[in-house]
């Protein structure tokens, strides 16, 4: 059974509102900011907090199996790792695969998250998520579509038209109302997510590629992601729990940006790839990520079981 209470973060207008107003203060920063100093903001964060947010999935696969046998623990920890080198291997032999695995368990992903404790509908969220995140991505892809066919052709030799993303951004849009309508999500919040969905899209129109997906992947996404993770680890009885998330997570985000930062200085690329080379970096580090949080999702700790 999926879990309705571990994402808190922007369930409320209470928490939604003042992020909304941040999206829109991002906006007016790309009308005044260069794209060199974009950049940079975006990947301070993206190696921040993105990473953290996916740093501590060996603990979390260690709380949910706290109550099996210790060999059960070991294959998930095998698993992960596996899964890990499995993503690098895809995008050196097979990267039009990986690719579009990548996007695919992103879209979901990312749904998942941002909707988890509001979807209360009795069909099944799957869709519903990967439309979500389906649409975050081909409003991107759309409003950056020079810099974003590069990367996808550099990456698996194809190169998309802009109407696909346009018609993707179209189909996803008109699945979410569709899905609202029938599942009766409430006005009020329906409302606010059109809302921010207007920011992005005016963000994304404003910004660089990196500066638009660092943007929704550090705020409206690890942010939240984050206190889900703590609430899920941590008991109430657990004093400063963010600095023993950071504190447990630290060594895996060191080994992480060590990794990446080793490939670029003695692989030798052509700097227009190095964008290409981050996002295959990214997903090689999303696919097991993404699986540790479907299953703290549905876990029974989650639920209270």
């Amino acid at each position: 059974m999926r879990s309705t209470n571990l994402t808190r973060s922007f369930s409320v207008p209470k928490y939604f509102i003042p992020f909304l107003v941040l999206t829109l203060i991002s906006v007016i920063f790309c009308f005044f900011v260069p794209i060199a100093v974009q950049n940079m903001v975006s990947m301070l964060g993206i190696l921040s907090f993105g990473i953290l947010h996916g740093a501590n999935d060996l603990k979390i696969i260690a709380k949910k199996t706290s109550h099996q046998k210790k060999n059960n623990s070991l294959q998930f920890f095998v698993l992960y790792i596996v899964v890990v080198f499995l993503g690098i291997i895809l995008f050196y032999f097979i990267p039009r695969l990986a690719l579009l695995s990548f996007v695919l368990v992103s879209c979901y992903h990312f749904g998942e998250q941002h909707w988890s404790d509001r979807y209360e509908g009795k069909a099944s969220p799957f869709v519903f998520f990967i439309l979500y995140g389906a649409l975050i991505f081909m409003m991107l892809f759309s409003h950056q579509y020079a810099e974003s066919s590069k990367i996808i052709f550099q990456i698996t030799s194809v190169q998309l038209p802009f109407q696909f993303f346009w018609i993707g951004t179209i189909v996803s849009f008109i699945g979410i109302i569709v899905y609202s309508i029938l599942n009766k999500i409430p006005l009020n919040v329906v409302l606010l997510e059109l809302l921010l969905l207007g920011l992005l899209a005016l963000l994304f129109s404003k910004a660089t590629l990196i500066f638009g997906f660092g943007f929704y992947f550090v705020l409206w996404h690890s942010l939240p992601s984050l206190q889900s993770q703590i609430y899920y680890i941590y008991d109430k009885e657990t004093k400063r729990p963010l600095l023993q998330y950071i504190k447990s997570a630290l060594l895996y985000w060191v080994m992480a940006i060590i990794g990446l930062l080793f490939f670029y200085y003695f692989v030798d690329l052509p700097q227009e790839y190095m964008l290409s080379i981050f996002f295959s970096f990214l997903a090689a580090i999303t696919f097991p990520h993404a699986i540790v949080m479907t299953l703290m999702f549905y876990s029974e700790e989650a639920n209270g079981d």
